[in-house]
């Protein structure tokens, strides 16, 4: 961990300084320490050795300091500050000649986001660059990216943000993409940047408006490119109004008041058996793997079609990422050797795959992130029907009702009959779930987590949902 402290002349600067650091970090991975201004009522402007000693010990239990400086005499103390410390201390901390404000705010993005030492001085260092650019002053020679990865693959998005990629979202994007072992590279009309960079990326000039596309290989390249799409769909952490969200296609949503009968429909998962297979059986499995993957990723090809003429493209990219991380090359090898060292079936070599890759998005501390795992059961759940040859049956109403279940998957939402539908209510679910988020696009009203929908309602009962106060009331 790189803590931070800020010497300044003014304890209003430094406060200042400090609420905007403040906005730009999310979680514990640095600390942001304050020696500003002298204890004189009179004469409050001014530098201290004393109060930068203690703001430096008040961190010192980062791997490394690095300390930001205003006007000359803080230098001034900050070098004195050094010559007062345990010689041990001392040793980890950095003078940093960047500006103030921007070079703190670049350096606190990239400590949060677990950067070394030599790369949170690079940023703060760097900081001035996107200002020079935009005032067509010249500015620091700085590593370019080309376009890399021709192996790799990339998810675009259409950003929406009435005042682009400025400062908060881009460090809420550069945080976001920090901690996943892959390259990484940002592009904007030929442009490109590291996402990882706050100073890159406002480089970069993203504005509303503006198409990027994220380009990512490596061996966690998939995951970085859903937490991409993602975090663009919850437009970079910040709220975008209704008239500033096209994707929607002016689709009407429903009041969240709705009458009608209640339909239970519980979900459906082909049954499995455990089964050893034979040295000689092992081309056979893999080979049925192979087949049932073409015919899920045939699925959600039309999945997709399906959603962008009902609902929108960036909705249709929900499955487009399904595609992305199913037809992962070292996915698919990492369950064919499975199936080889284990003597296991396709139907067991590739659920315990992909458990996996869900169990992974169940840690993740974002909690946005944490509904992506209801995805990949999803293609699990696909793949394990080809594979079993049982079709998963369509939800169909025949008349209109409100949808009672334990859980649903997106692939069932963007099936449903929106004119069949007054509500749906989940035992389970995630309200920031890509269930949830079809729903709402396809003006469906749902609540989720109500945990006892389904042992007290029944097929048939009138009910009243009032998806705004999460309730339903039943009839007698």
């Amino acid at each position: 961990m790189i803590n931070i402290v800020v010497v300044s002349h003014s304890a209003l600067l430094a406060q200042g300084v400090q609420a905007l650091a403040q906005q730009l970090m999310r979680g514990d991975g640095c600390k942001l320490a304050l020696a500003a201004g002298v204890d004189d009522e009179q004469h409050p402007i001014g530098t201290d050795a004393i109060k930068v000693m203690a703001a430096i010990e008040a961190v010192a239990d980062g791997d490394a300091i690095v300390v930001l400086m205003d006007l000359g005499s803080a230098v001034l103390s900050a070098e004195t500050a050094l010559e007062l410390l345990d010689p041990a201390l001392a040793a980890k901390v950095s003078l940093c000649a960047a500006p103030l404000v921007e070079g703190t705010l670049a350096a606190i993005v990239a400590a949060n986001s677990g950067a070394g030492l030599e790369q949170v001085l690079a940023e703060a260092r760097g900081a001035l660059q996107a200002k020079q650019a935009q005032l067509g002053e010249a500015t620091p020679t700085s590593k370019s990216l080309s376009l890399p990865l021709n192996q790799g693959k990339s998810v675009s998005w259409t950003v929406q943000n009435a005042h682009g990629l400025h400062a908060r979202p881009a460090a809420r994007l550069a945080e976001t993409l920090a901690p996943f072992d892959a390259e990484l590279v940002l592009e904007k009309a030929g442009q490109c940047a590291n996402p990882r960079s706050l100073n890159q990326l406002a480089l970069l000039q993203v504005r509303q408006g503006d198409s990027v596309r994220l380009i990512a290989s490596g061996t966690q390249a998939d995951l970085a490119l859903a937490a991409f799409q993602a975090l663009a769909e919850q437009h970079f952490g910040e709220t975008v109004s209704a008239h500033q969200q096209p994707s929607l296609h002016g689709i009407p949503v429903e009041e969240s008041v709705s009458s009608g009968p209640v339909l239970q429909v519980y979900s459906f998962w082909p049954t499995l058996a455990e089964r050893k297979i034979g040295a000689d059986d092992i081309l056979n499995e893999q080979q049925r793997l192979r087949e049932a993957l073409q015919h899920t990723l045939s699925d959600l090809n039309r999945l997709a079609e399906r959603t962008a003429t009902l609902i929108g493209k960036p909705q249709a990219g929900i499955f487009g990422a399904h595609s992305m991380l199913l037809d992962d090359p070292d996915l698919q090898q990492a369950a064919y050797t499975r199936i080889a060292q284990q003597f296991c079936s396709a139907e067991q070599a590739w659920r315990q795959e992909l458990e996996a890759i869900a169990a992974d998005y169940r840690t993740l501390d974002d909690e946005y992130l944490r509904a992506r795992e209801l995805d990949v059961r999803d293609m699990l759940r696909r793949t394990l029907s080809h594979l079993q040859r049982q079709t998963i049956p369509p939800i169909v109403l025949t008349t209109p009702a409100i949808l009672v279940m334990d859980e649903l998957m997106p692939s069932e939402v963007v099936m449903l009959d929106r004119r069949m539908v007054l509500g749906i209510c989940l035992s389970g679910g995630h309200a920031l779930s890509h269930s949830a988020i079809l729903a709402k696009a396809m003006g469906i009203p749902m609540v989720v987590g109500m945990s006892d929908c389904l042992s007290k309602t029944r097929s048939g009962q009138q009910a009243m949902l009032d998806a705004a106060r999460g309730v339903l009331q039943l009839s007698h």
